[in-house]
This record gives C-alpha cells, sequence and structure tokens, in this order.
C-alpha cells in the first residue's frame, strides 16, 4: 500500500498534542476506562489523516485489454476495409485467456463498435458511420476510455492516416504517457488509380469594376496526364483550357475583370482522363464588385410592375422575380444590397428560403422590406417564420382584446396517409405544429379545439379558452395515426354539433384533409351551408392535389370560408395562422385614411404630412419596442416601420403599393420618390475602410486573414470592426480578431459543412446601422475526397509517441507489452468507513460506565463455554450488601422502640390539655448540646 499525499500525514502531530492536552485535563473517569477510551479516539484520528494521505493498493496487471481503431471514412477503399475486418479477426481469434479486446470504428464521430472482451469471431463493422470526415484523434480517446481495470493497454489503429479533424499526435501522447501502446496498421499502403482533385480556388474577396486581378486554381495529381480546366463565373463559362499536370500540385491562373458591381461566384471543374474519384474535380470562391444599389424584388403576381418602375426611376437596379426567384443558397442573395417582398405569400417560400433570407439580413447586412397586402404579414401566413423575426413589427395582434372572441374547431386527417414521412417527419406531426403555432396566435379569450378524423372522430383537445396555452399544446400533441381515411359527412357534422353549441362573435371550422382519400361525403356541403347561415364560417385545406380536390373545393366555397392546396405539409403552419387570422377579422382594417408622419425615420426626410394620399386598408401588426415608427393610422397603428436586425436593417410597409389599397399612391408623384428613399436607406452600405479578407479551410476549421486601410492607405484597427460568419446551415458566429499586423488580423472558425460561407466585416457600432462588406468560400465537397495517398508519416509519428510500431501481422497485436504496469485502486474509503464504524464506540466509551471486564469475561464463557469464577464479581455486591446492612442497622438504633398495640377498650374523653410525649433523636441531642455550649439554649 502507498500514499499519494503524505504530506497530509504532518496533521498527526496536532492530533498528539490535542490528545496529550486532553489527557491531562479529563477528570472523573477510571484509569482504565480512560486509557481504553484515548486509545479508541488515537485510532479514529489516525484513520481520518490515513484517508487524507490517499492510500492505494497497487496490483500488477494480468493480461492485456486491446483496441483495434478502424478508419471507415469514405478514404479508405472497400478493399482496405475488408483488409482491416480479416486483420481483427485474426487478432481475436489468438487472444490469451487473461486477454481481451474491442473494436472502435470511425469517421466523422467515433462509435463503439464491440465491447472489450475475450476471444471471438469478428464478422466486420456493424456500426453506422459518417465517412465524410476522418477524426482519429476521438476515436483514440474513446479507445482509452473504453479500457477496462487491472490489464496491460494497448491501441492498435488501422487507418490510412488522412485525418482532418482533431490532432492524432496529441492524442498519442497523451496515451503514451497514460502508458497505453499505440500501434498502427498502414491501410491503402498497395497502389490506387490515378486521382485528380481540386485542392483550392481563390480569387480577391473584393475589387472594383474593371480593375484586373487573377482567379488561381490549384489542381493536385498522383500522375502526370494532361487535363482540361472549365471555369465558369455564375454559371456561365467563361474559360475551357487544357493543362499539363505533373505529380502534386499545379497552379492554372486566369486573369479577369469586372464591369458591373455584383456578387460574383466563380466555380472551377477540372476533367482527366486518369482520375478515380470526380468528387473532388470541383472548387469554388466569391468576388464582390461594389456599385450602385442593386435590389431584388420578389412578388406573389410578378406581372404587376409598378413598384419596379418606381425603383428604376429614382436610378436603383432591380431584379423582379414571382416565387421562382426566391434564393436558395447563400450566395444567391449576395449581389443584392435589398431584398423587397411585395404581397409574397409564405406558402409560397419553403422554410430554408426563409432561413436564407433571414440570415442575409442578420449576418450579411443584406436589407429587407415587406410590403403589405392580402398575401402579406399575417394575412399571408409569416405568423411563426424566420423572415417575421426579422421585421420591425410583431403580426401576434390576437393579444389584443378589441377583437371579437372566437372559437375555432381543427378537425385533422388522421389517416394513415398522414404517417408518411417528410423531410424527416411524420405528416400528422406537421399537422399539429401547424394547430399549435394557430393556438399562440391565438388571444386568451378565444377557444379552440382539435380532433382527429379517421373511421371516428377523436377530441384530442376539447373546444376551451386558451387560458393555458401550454396545456392546449400538449393535448395537441396526442394526436396519432389511426386506419381508414378522412369521413367528410362525420367530420362536418360534428364541427356543426361542437360549434353551434357556442356563443362566440366569431365561430370557424377548419378541415384538413388527404386530397385523394375522403370518403363519405353523404351531405356535407349542405351542413356548411347551413352553417354559413348561421354565421358558422368552412376553410378546406387539401394535401396533394388528388380525385378528391374539387370536392373539397366545393366544400369551403359553400361555407364561406377559404381552401387551400398545400403540396407539402411544411406549408401547413403558414397556412393555418393565414387562415385563422382572416376568418378570426382580425388581419386587416379596411378604412379610407390619411397616414400621420412621425418625425426622426430618415427615409421620409423631405416629405410632410399633408403630403401623402389616402390609403384604404392595411394589415394589422404591432411596432416592436426597438422599432421606429414613420407614418400611423389614425388609430395608432404602424404603417411605416423600421429596425436594425443583426448587421442589416428591415422596413415594414403595411399598405399594399397596388392599385386595391394604395390606388391613390399610383398617380402620386412622389410614389418613385418614397419607395426609393427606402430603397436607399435598406440597402447595405458599403464599408469606408478597405478590407482584404482571405479564408482557407483545412481540417475542419477556417482561418479568416483580414486586411485593413483607410482611404489613404494606413492601416485600421479592429476596434469597432466585426468579422461575422454565416455557415450554409444558417447558423452564424461572431469571430474574435488577434491582430498579427498594422492592420492585419486573423481569426479561426469551424468549417465542417458543405456548402457557401458567407463572411462579413461590418463598421460601426451595435445598434446603428453598419456599413457592412462581405466576402466567402465554398466547401465544394467533404475533405475525405481530397485524401488518397496514406499518411505513413503520421501514422509513424503516432507510434512513436505511443511507444508502439506498424504491425503487419495479426499475431503481433497481441505480443507481449514492455511494462504491463499496476492498476492502482483507492482505498481512502475504507478507511472513512472504519472511522464511521469506529466513532459510536469513541462516543459510547466517553458517556457510559460499563464494567466492560465482566462483560468481556461473560462474552468469553460463553464462546469457550467454560465457567469462570464469580470472585471478580462477588466481591463488589458483598460489599454493597454489607454497607447497606449498616446504614440500616444505625437508623434502627437511632429510632424508639415503638411500643406494642395496646388491646382494644372503650373510647376516653381526651382532656383539654393533654401532656405532649416528644421521641428525641440522638441527633437532636447532639444539635442541643451544641447550642447550650455557644450560650444559645433552646
Amino acid at each position: 500500500m502507498v500514499f499519494t499525499s503524505p504530506v497530509y500525514a504532518l496533521l498527526l502531530i496536532p492530533v498528539v498534542a490535542g490528545l496529550v492536552f486532553s489527557w491531562r485535563h479529563v477528570h472523573g473517569m477510571a484509569k482504565g476506562r480512560k486509557r481504553f477510551a484515548f486509545v479508541v479516539r488515537a485510532v479514529l484520528a489516525a484513520l481520518c489523516v490515513a484517508a487524507l494521505c490517499g492510500p492505494q493498493s497497487r496490483q500488477p496487471n494480468r493480461g492485456t485489454a486491446t483496441m483495434f481503431v478502424v478508419d471507415c471514412s469514405d478514404s479508405v477503399s472497400d478493399q482496405d476495409k475488408k483488409a482491416a475486418n480479416a486483420f481483427v479477426n485474426g487478432a481475436l481469434q489468438r487472444l490469451g485467456d487473461d486477454d481481451l479486446a474491442g473494436v472502435v470504428a470511425f469517421g466523422a464521430l467515433p462509435v463503439l463498435d464491440s465491447a472489450p472482451a475475450g476471444r471471438r469471431s469478428f464478422g466486420g463493422i456493424q456500426s453506422k458511420v459518417d465517412g465524410s470526415v476522418s477524426d482519429m484523434a476521438a476515436a483514440m480517446r474513446l479507445a482509452m476510455a473504453t479500457m477496462p481495470q487491472g490489464k496491460g493497454r494497448r491501441i492498435v489503429v488501422l487507418s490510412d492516416g488522412n485525418e482532418n479533424r482533431g490532432d492524432a499526435t496529441q492524442a498519442a501522447e497523451v496515451a503514451g504517457t497514460e502508458g497505453v501502446q499505440v500501434d498502427f496498421v498502414g491501410l491503402g499502403t498497395k497502389p490506387r488509380p490515378s486521382e485528380v482533385a481540386v485542392v483550392e480556388m481563390r480569387t480577391p474577396s473584393e475589387r472594383r469594376a474593371e480593375e484586373p486581378f487573377e482567379s488561381r486554381v490549384v489542381i493536385d495529381s498522383t500522375v502526370r496526364q494532361v487535363a482540361t480546366v472549365v471555369i465558369d463565373r455564375d454559371g456561365t463559362v467563361i474559360a475551357r483550357q487544357p493543362v499539363q499536370l505533373d505529380v502534386g500540385r499545379t497552379t492554372f491562373v486566369l486573369d479577369q475583370k469586372l464591369l458591373k458591381p455584383g456578387f460574383y461566384r466563380y466555380r472551377a471543374t477540372v476533367l482527366a482522363r486518369e482520375d478515380g474519384d470526380s468528387r473532388n474535380n470541383v472548387g469554388a470562391s466569391f468576388t464582390t464588385v461594389r456599385g450602385k444599389p442593386r435590389v431584388l424584388l420578389l412578388q406573389g403576381d410578378a406581372s404587376k410592375h409598378e413598384l419596379a418602375d418606381a425603383f428604376r426611376a429614382q436610378g436603383i437596379d432591380v431584379a423582379l422575380f414571382g416565387a421562382e426567384g426566391i434564393p436558395v443558397r447563400p450566395e444567391d442573395v449576395q449581389p443584392y444590397d435589398a431584398v423587397v417582398l411585395n404581397d409574397l405569400n409564405a406558402a409560397l417560400v419553403t422554410p430554408g428560403q426563409m432561413r436564407t433570407l433571414q440570415s442575409a439580413v442578420r449576418d450579411t447586412g443584406v436589407g429587407l422590406v415587406m410590403v403589405g397586402g392580402e398575401n402579406s404579414f399575417l394575412p399571408g401566413g409569416w405568423y411563426g417564420t424566420p423572415v417575421a423575426e426579422a421585421l420591425p413589427v410583431d403580426l401576434n395582434i390576437r393579444q389584443r382584446k378589441t377583437y371579437p372572441s372566437t372559437t375555432v374547431l381543427i378537425v385533422i386527417d388522421a389517416s394513415g396517409s398522414m404517417g408518411m414521412i417528410e423531410d424527416g417527419v411524420e405528416k400528422l406531426q406537421l399537422a399539429g405544429k401547424a394547430a399549435e403555432e394557430t393556438v399562440k396566435l391565438l388571444s386568451p379569450l378565444d377557444r379552440v379545439g382539435v380532433a382527429g378524423s379517421t373511421d371516428g372522430i377523436e377530441l384530442v383537445a376539447p373546444i376551451q379558452e386558451l387560458k393555458d396555452k401550454d396545456s392546449v399544446v400538449a393535448q395537441i400533441k396526442k394526436l396519432r395515426v389511426g386506419g381508414g381515411g378522412i369521413y367528410s359527412g362525420p367530420s362536418v357534422r360534428f364541427a356543426d354539433s361542437r360549434l353551434r353549441a357556442s356563443d362566440s362573435k366569431v365561430r370557424h371550422f377548419l378541415l384538413l384533409a388527404d386530397g385523394n382519400d375522403v370518403d363519405s361525403y353523404e351531405d356535407s356541403i349542405d351542413v356548411v351551408s347551413k352553417m354559413k347561415q348561421d354565421k358558422i364560417t368552412t376553410s378546406v385545406v387539401a394535401i396533394g392535389d388528388g380525385k378528391d380536390v374539387p370536392f373539397l373545393r366545393a366544400l369551403a366555397t359553400a361555407g364561406g370560408g377559404r381552401f387551400y392546396l398545400a403540396n407539402k405539409a411544411a406549408k401547413l403552419p403558414a397556412i393555418f395562422t393565414q387562415d385563422v387570422a382572416v376568418m378570426s377579422r382580425s388581419a386587416i382594417e379596411e378604412m379610407v385614411f390619411v397616414p400621420e408622419l412621425k418625425a426622426g425615420e430618415e427615409a421620409l426626410r423631405g416629405f410632410a404630412s399633408n403630403e401623402f394620399p389616402a390609403l384604404f386598408a392595411y394589415c394589422l401588426a404591432d411596432p416592436r419596442p426597438l422599432s421606429r415608427v414613420g407614418l400611423v393610422s389614425p388609430k395608432r397603428d404602424p404603417i411605416l416601420a423600421s429596425w436594425q436586425y443583426g448587421l442589416g436593417t428591415s422596413y415594414a410597409f403595411l399598405s399594399d403599393a397596388q392599385s386595391r389599397w394604395a390606388s391613390r399612391w399610383m398617380g402620386w408623384d412622389g410614389f418613385g420618390r418614397f419607395w426609393g428613399q427606402i430603397a436607399r436607406s435598406v440597402s447595405r452600405k458599403a464599408t469606408q475602410n478597405d478590407y482584404d479578407v482571405d479564408v482557407v479551410q483545412a481540417g475542419g476549421v477556417g482561418k479568416v486573414t483580414l486586411k485593413g486601410t483607410d482611404r489613404l492607405g494606413n492601416p485600421v484597427s479592429g476596434a469597432e470592426t466585426t468579422v461575422r460568419v454565416s455557415s450554409p446551415s444558417g447558423r452564424s458566429q461572431d469571430l474574435t480578431l488577434t491582430q498579427e499586423a498594422p492592420g492585419e488580423f486573423s481569426a479561426e472558425f469551424k468549417a465542417d459543412e458543405l456548402g457557401s460561407y458567407i463572411v462579413s466585416v461590418a463598421e460601426g457600432e451595435t445598434g446603428d446601422q453598419r456599413r457592412v462588406t462581405s466576402s466567402g468560400f465554398s466547401v465544394a465537397y467533404p475533405p475525405e475526397y481530397r485524401s488518397y495517398r496514406t499518411n505513413t508519416s503520421l501514422l509513424g509519428t503516432v507510434a512513436q509517441l505511443g511507444n508502439g510500431q506498424g504491425l503487419k501481422d495479426p499475431s503481433e497485436a497481441l505480443r507481449p507489452l514492455p511494462y504491463t504496469g499496476r492498476t492502482a485502486t483507492d482505498l481512502w474509503g475504507w478507511f472513512l468507513l472504519a472511522a464511521a464504524v469506529l466513532l459510536p464506540f469513541d462516543i459510547a466509551v466517553r458517556r457510559l460506565a460499563l464494567p466492560l471486564a465482566q462483560i468481556l469475561a461473560a462474552g468469553w464463557s460463553r464462546v469457550t463455554g467454560r465457567k469462570t469464577e464469580r470472585q471478580a464479581a462477588t466481591v463488589p455486591m458483598t460489599r454493597l450488601k454489607r454497607a447497606k446492612e449498616t446504614i440500616r442497622t444505625v437508623r434502627e438504633a437511632s429510632e424508639p422502640a415503638r411500643p406494642a398495640p395496646a388491646p382494644e377498650r372503650a373510647e376516653v374523653p381526651v382532656p383539654e390539655n393533654p401532656v405532649e410525649t416528644t421521641h428525641v433523636s440522638a441527633a437532636t441531642k447532639l444539635l442541643e448540646s451544641r447550642k447550650k455550649r455557644k450560650g444559645q439554649g433552646p
């Protein structure tokens, strides 16, 4: 046994001193009992001190625990993976009786495929591994954590050594320090097919119009050959040129000059005859050329040009598209300085496109304007979307108490077809999510009920007030898929009976049905027609354009509601909230009014209050706390609002820009100036300083190098500069800059996703409109596709740091370890347990005076079965009896003899002054004699 912290043994000095001091000051205790008590106390204190010293028991290890770390990434060929499985199987067949072995498979993440166990056969890796990335270090750490105690430890890495995440050398160094031997088996050492890959493509992050620059393409080839390099800009081929490739890396340079402002995407593709994998033959980069503002105008009806013409009349470059022009990738938004959504319904925009727009405003400074109409804001289904988060107005206006109370009953098709998976989520779950969003939209005074319809009607959430929305949402989550199809007749009659019992001013029925699986039409249309006469409206949502869509459309028409055709269940939340907002009369305010001008809005500079023509309606919304309101209605509702959202600015104009609500604005001479000033105010502003942003990616990590100079060429400081990176998934992060030299800064970030990364440099204080310049880079293919040579150098370094070697035969993986090591077991817990057991005895021996000698003697007699002499026990008892008899004798002698009882006789009268007879004890006489001697007579 050894002690890991023997310095705590110095505590024995004050312990001994305390015991000595206590010995001298403890009285009233028999010597034997006192000795025993202090011995117990000393042992108790010694156990506590020993526990602090960290006692350990160290036993030699028996056998070896071997963990095989198998590379399952895409850079390892199928042939090499089979060879690795055969190697592991051969080693497992040769395990000794005391040996254990396990298997860890790794790619992007390590997985314990087989826990450490004894001799057995191995049929190959059974776990599913993401092979797009190789993280050898994480696999080695998992292997070390899985090894059992009491064994010598060894890791055998079977890999091609092409890690692109983590640091295997650091993990091997830690293993060597902890006594874990690290061996390796090199995979892919045999000759492979010839390979060509685009390692890197570079273009300047920003250039001025007509300024020449170079685009560089770095190509790696395993053989000498002739290849063709094709370069395209925004999808248009601008160069196709043969290139002589040498073994190793070759750089291809193409001179370029851009004449028009914009955000340009360059892509290089290499075509080679001798090439094993074409997935790594693509590279991409971006270049920005600044110029006058450019606006992307997206409309539900692209045939209307009123707003586009107004922008062009103000010298603003406009790209007009319908729903087909909505950006999909982050780089698709970057050519524009602002995006205008003009009366565009949210059902036409996918969730991914919404996140792209939101990220463009928040992370790259692109401006956003939403213009109202019947298909915009709340009536357009934008409530709860990522785009709505970027707006300066809150669409959740049902929380106002000025609207009539509303009762909504939602009946959802819960048949088998709703159990199908869409984008990884069950369709019925998406429908339930839509019902949940509807609950959140309505006010606490409104009522909602939700039912599922199959071969019967299951009311999962009874019609109830929304004072506890969380409880209603929990009930909606109980929706489950049943059998059959949706039965229209029973569903409609069920809604009729439930809604007629409600006294709300607005009563609405919303039916969700599969467009190709509706049964039992019966008298559905007649029932909803009667419901309409009693002011109960009916809307219908059909999923999929099937045979029953005409009937469902007719049902909505007869019910006085709306019909929606959803080709994907993901659109249901937008459709549900849009329908409920419109049908509950809380989405649009129809009135003739002249908007009132509020001071402080920069976009309205130069306008007067009496200058604006009348508007006929507007969408209802509430201003956010930090927004600026430029125009208001007579009811003090916002008509024009703006705010800063991340790096960008967003505006909301809640009336429309068409002839329906703004017909008098169409002929107003200030119409173009109004929209021109809004476009310039919202557009992304270029930085005042010049920045050269260089981004490289390796090993799943991106490194940004930023060089900044002012207009005079002096280096800038990074005090008011923010660098923000937006990933392909829409996540963003602000980087912490480290100054490398005057005006030069660097930062690193995680870059392990495929797609385009947008890097933005922003100037100015947070909260104000900031000046932004953006560039980016693209990860065109997983890093594994770039690895096609075995990195024997890395594997050798890992083995050297882990005190191991390269292996050829499975038997070498089981060779004896040079040092098996010892297993240390902490014993401090046992010492504390012994002290805890001893503590009651320590208290008892001090508090209780027990005849321990007699108790021990009696116990010994019971154990041995022999009688012991009772002299030791009878002597004290005899003395006690004698003492009691002496006391009794003294008492009897001091008391006078009592007279015998007289015989019974008649009662004699007692004289009036009888003579009192007093018996005086010897003690009383002695006291009286003392008083006489002192002159104190009686």
